[in-house]
């Protein structure tokens, strides 16, 4: 299928998953044309002919192209990936613009004015996320990857006693939303750019900390306050990597995907959290278990080619587009590859 992909046109985290959306893309046999929002234009659509144009996170991406690709019969997929934090952004115009919407929030869904918009969690890829040996420069009792927001800085001050006896990778920017405890302020580490140098740190913590952002503070893009019930993109890396997790059971969601106590492990307050981290650093064993169990899961369920086959199915439900008209073929949902098992 010919596929026009366009990114986000912002770097950081948004650089790594449309590395991904396009590597699986490429392994699937599409023939896929990546360009940035800026270079989107309605010559290159007329002059490559997609047959789906697939925008990602989509707040940059000009609508009248996307309009203009509609116009030709051209097939068009928004997949939003930073619901409910910028929900503001998406609704109205920017997502009717769009045949198909899917979301990373299932609270998402309702909010909505559109006939096909589906929720679509987040995933791994296997050749990003994926068990690694590691140097000691990248090992911990207990890693952190991320932003230091506000519910994150309460519980880890909550604990600090308790943490500061322990080797703490804290990556991230930690003095923007309020202030961490003096004793863990050493553990604190630049934000990591190289997405493929953070899965090292996922590999060397004997326990990755994973504490989903709360839906409202800091305020960001979501007026209403839509709650957020799924799973973060980091669950999904972990699992990936065969990384060892305790998540806080703060997204239902989370438990359609990973089994607790078996695949991830979770806790419900700061004393919680500081007992769990106790008892796990003892049991190695157990944690590669609970870990290696995640990894199988996530390579059998949530990978990008799952959610990309998801969307090509829902796509293949659609009117046959103009360019597979003219060239005889009609976009097709495909089966599954063993190499992504």
């Amino acid at each position: 299928m010919r596929v026009l992909f366009v990114d986000s046109g912002a770097m950081g985290f948004h650089y790594r998953y449309a590395y991904d959306i396009l590597v699986t893309l490429k392994k699937m046999k599409h023939h896929v044309r990546h360009v940035g929002p800026r270079n989107l234009s309605s010559s290159l659509i007329k002059g490559f002919h997609p047959e789906v144009l697939l925008v990602v996170h989509g707040n940059r991406t000009p609508l009248e192209q996307v309009h203009y690709a509609r116009s030709l019969g051209v097939k068009t997929v928004l997949w939003l990936v930073e619901d409910p934090y910028e929900i503001d952004l998406h609704r109205g115009p920017m997502v009717t613009a769009y045949d198909l919407v899917f979301t990373n929030e299932r609270q998402a869904v309702a909010e909505y004015n559109h006939p096909r918009v589906f929720y679509l969690p987040w995933c791994c890829n296997p050749e990003v996320h994926r068990p690694l040996k590691t140097e000691e420069e990248y090992r911990s009792d207990l890693c952190f990857v991320g932003m230091g927001f506000p519910n994150r800085l309460k519980i880890l001050n909550a604990i600090a006693p308790f943490l500061k006896r322990l080797n703490v990778k804290l990556i991230g920017v930690w003095d923007r939303w309020g202030e961490l405890h003096p004793d863990l302020r050493k553990f604190v580490r630049p934000v990591v750019h190289d997405f493929h140098e953070v899965q090292k740190y996922f590999n060397g913590a004997k326990i990755n900390l994973n504490i989903h952002r709360d839906p409202v503070d800091p305020p960001s893009g979501n007026r209403r306050g839509v709650g957020a019930t799924s799973p973060n993109d980091r669950t999904f890396a972990l699992a990936g990597c065969s990384a060892f997790q305790i998540v806080d059971s703060t997204r239902p969601d989370l438990f359609n995907c990973f089994t607790p106590d078996k695949e991830i492990v979770c806790f419900t307050t700061p004393d919680d959290l500081a007992k769990k981290i106790q008892y796990y650093l003892g049991k190695n064993k157990l944690r590669r278990q609970i870990g290696e169990a995640a990894h199988q899961r996530a390579y059998r369920e949530h990978t990008y080619y799952h959610r990309l086959q998801q969307i090509f199915a829902e796509v293949a439900k659609l009117p046959t587009s103009y360019w597979a008209r003219v060239s005889g073929r009609r976009p097709v949902a495909f089966s599954f590859s063993d190499s992504y098992r």
